[in-house]
């Protein structure tokens, strides 16, 4: 070969290294453009998506924080609102007995028939009575037990309102039975009965270490210490007989001008569920606290310290324990008001802090941050997926730097295979090249069906919000049903009759009609009870209930269980004449039933009927025509039972009843 030939060649090997090595550079140039623009991109919108996640998700956290606390406040404060009302009742009660001196001249003699005095001038229920052994006139008490201490012998004064006490503990506590733990009314010598399960007379005495010195405990320190006679929750105490944690719930009566009470009603209450329910909030990962509204914060529930809390008898407090990061949580609690919510921040966890109403309590709600990392990370993930689709823009900006340096010389060629063929092409006129057969084309397709399953996914999400919203409500509905609904019998509860009582009065002069109240009494029903036992006497409620609902007129008309084996009815009428004859078909109706009673001498279940009536010019309460259909219903036991009354108030009928 000549050395002419072999330059040629050199030249040619020459010219395409330089091409390759050129390509090569321009190439990689390029990528590392696109990659460094991709990277800031992603970076940018990364660091953009963080801080409008983590607001988005803290505000979204607070929200539910929030709302679930004042949801759980309003919860937890239901069953201290009932104790609180019953003892107002109870001590209404009282006073309204105790102002009548023929009242208070049978229960003088009634305390001698209720109690025993012992050798150490002490005094408790008789024996038997606990049990359920009559009284001599028949009447029963079982479940009540009583202690007086030795110190002041009873007057007969004392021996009048430890009596009544006595009669008005069993009536509030038997009613309450299954709600509260027990119930029972304090006189300020010393004495008190209690309805509960244990009897107090085999418990307490008087002398020895382990006496009882009832000037002790708190409780009574506190409510017959001072003028006041509003309701106060007692630090909480270990019970070891029912192994639990407890608070007494106490009201004294207003004393008189020389300071002195007459008389207390008291609730102890068992804090178990209160602090099973605390222990697990409804917000997935928070944990709850409990401490009283005083300067200490005094702790009532906390998973954290519970062995400080056993160790000091409950005394434990956020001050004594010298818990830094509750301090601003006590500082908040004094400043807000009852059912309301605060939130407080730290830099490890949200609290919502808020008071208990009916309560001295505080309630507060931690949510640690960290819970909220995972969300955050993921939404910024999902950022940074959607991110790296830029680079269908980054192929666009590459595309045209390699056409203007590589591929200009191929554009006639690329050009000329375009024209082969071009009569047989149908160009589609898509938002996407999803018609394309490279890489730009497979991804406008991956794009497209990506497109439509997160379209089909947020329609799902949209079908489980509105299947959720659905399922909320009827839960809602239920929630408000169980709240007026006496569970056994299924008909309203007696919070719904005041509710509808003190509705329908209200609006009584808007029209004509009568407003009749009619309180039902199942007759004997304690012997009903005594002979086929409380199964009986549950299912026995349960057909008076559904008799009652059988025989209302309308459905505005109003069946409630009252209490006990009472229900009350509550009808708008157009005549007074009309009443009589609706009581004695209620009657009648609970005869047809033909219900097996023994110890009836009708032989079968029957009912008396207490009938009161309101007229729309007449200005009346509640409470008054509440005793007026009482009053009725004790004329029908009077007269004999299986009877409808109407009320025919008088003076002397309300002496009687009481007495009795």
């Amino acid at each position: 070969m000549s050395g002419t030939g072999m330059s040629a060649l050199l030249r040619i090997a020459f010219r395409q290294t330089v091409k390759r090595k050129t390509r090569h550079t321009l190439a990689a140039r390029a990528l590392r453009l696109a990659a460094l623009r991709i990277a800031l991109v992603c970076a940018c919108a990364g660091g953009v998506s963080y801080f409008i996640n983590h607001s988005a998700l803290e505000q979204s956290v607070r929200s539910q924080l929030s709302l679930s606390t004042e949801q759980a406040l309003q919860r937890e404060s239901l069953p201290f609102r009932e104790v609180k009302d019953l003892e107002k009742n109870f001590l209404a009660e009282f006073d309204r007995i105790y102002a009548i001196p023929e009242a208070r001249q049978s229960l003088a003699r009634n305390f001698d028939d209720i109690f025993y005095r012992h050798e150490d001038g002490s005094y408790t229920q008789r024996p038997g009575l606990f049990e359920g052994e009559p009284l001599p006139d028949g009447r029963r008490f079982p479940g009540m037990s009583a202690t007086y201490a030795p110190d002041v012998t009873p007057d007969a004064d004392v021996k009048t309102r430890f009596a009544l006490s006595y009669l008005l503990s069993y009536q509030f506590g038997s009613a309450a039975k299954g709600r509260l733990f027990n119930f029972y009314g304090v006189v300020p010598e010393k004495g008190f009965p209690i309805y509960q399960a244990a009897d107090i007379a085999k418990v307490f005495k008087y002398e020895g270490p382990d006496a009882l010195k009832l000037e002790t405990f708190e409780f009574f320190s506190r409510g017959f210490g001072g003028p006041q006679n509003e309701t106060f929750f007692t630090r909480i105490y270990w019970d070891p007989s029912n192994n639990a944690w407890m608070t007494t719930i106490a009201t004294a009566d207003a004393p008189d001008a020389s300071g002195k009470h007459r008389i207390m009603a008291c609730v102890d209450v068992l804090l178990d569920d209160l602090m099973k329910r605390t222990a697990n909030p409804t917000l997935p990962g928070a944990r709850a606290t409990i401490f009283a509204a005083d300067n200490q914060g005094t702790l009532i529930f906390d998973g954290k310290y519970t062995d400080a809390i056993t160790a000091s008898a409950g005394e434990a407090s956020i001050s004594s324990l010298e818990i830094a990061d509750y301090q601003p949580l006590l500082k908040a609690s004094q400043a807000i008001g009852a059912g309301s919510v605060s939130l407080i921040e730290s830099t490890s966890e949200i609290t919502a802090v808020g008071r208990i109403p009916d309560t001295p309590w505080v309630l507060a709600v931690h949510y640690p941050k960290s819970l909220m990392r995972p969300a955050i990370l993921t939404n910024l993930g999902i950022v940074v997926a959607v991110g790296l689709l830029t680079l269908f823009v980054e192929l666009f900006i590459l595309r045209s730097i390699l056409q203007k340096q590589v591929a200009e010389p191929l554009v006639r060629l690329i050009h000329a295979t375009q024209l082969v063929g071009r009569s047989g092409v149908t160009v589609a006129n898509d938002a996407l090249p999803t018609h394309s057969d490279d890489e730009i084309g497979e991804l406008a397709r991956d794009f497209a069906s990506m497109a439509a399953r997160v379209h089909t996914a947020h329609e799902a999400l949209e079908g489980k919000i509105r299947d959720r919203t659905s399922e909320l409500e009827r839960l809602n509905q239920k929630l408000l049903t169980i709240s007026q609904t006496d569970e056994m019998t299924g008909v309203a509860n007696r919070r719904r009759f005041d509710e509808v009582l003190a509705s329908e009065l209200a609006g009584l002069g808007q029209g004509q009609d009568l407003l009749m109240l009619a309180m039902v009494d199942a007759d004997w029903f304690k012997g009903y009870n005594d002979r086929y036992g409380h199964p009986a006497g549950d299912a026995c409620l349960k057909e008076i209930a559904r008799v009652l609902e059988r025989n209302t007129r309308s459905k505005q008309d109003v069946v409630a269980r009252y209490g006990g084996e009472e229900f009350a009815i509550i009808a708008r009428i157009a005549s007074a004449s009309n009443a009589p004859v609706i009581g004695q078909a209620l009657c009648s109706a609970m005869a047809t039933v033909k219900l097996a009673h023994e110890g009836s001498p009708f032989g079968h279940v029957t009912l008396s009927v207490g009938i009161a009536l309101a007229a729309p010019d007449q200005n009346i309460s509640p409470e008054a025509l509440l005793l007026e259909a009482d009053r009725a219903l004790y004329r029908a036991k009077q007269a004999g039972r299986n009877q409808a009354v109407v009320a025919e108030p008088s003076a002397d009928m309300q002496i009687q009843q009481i007495g009795a």
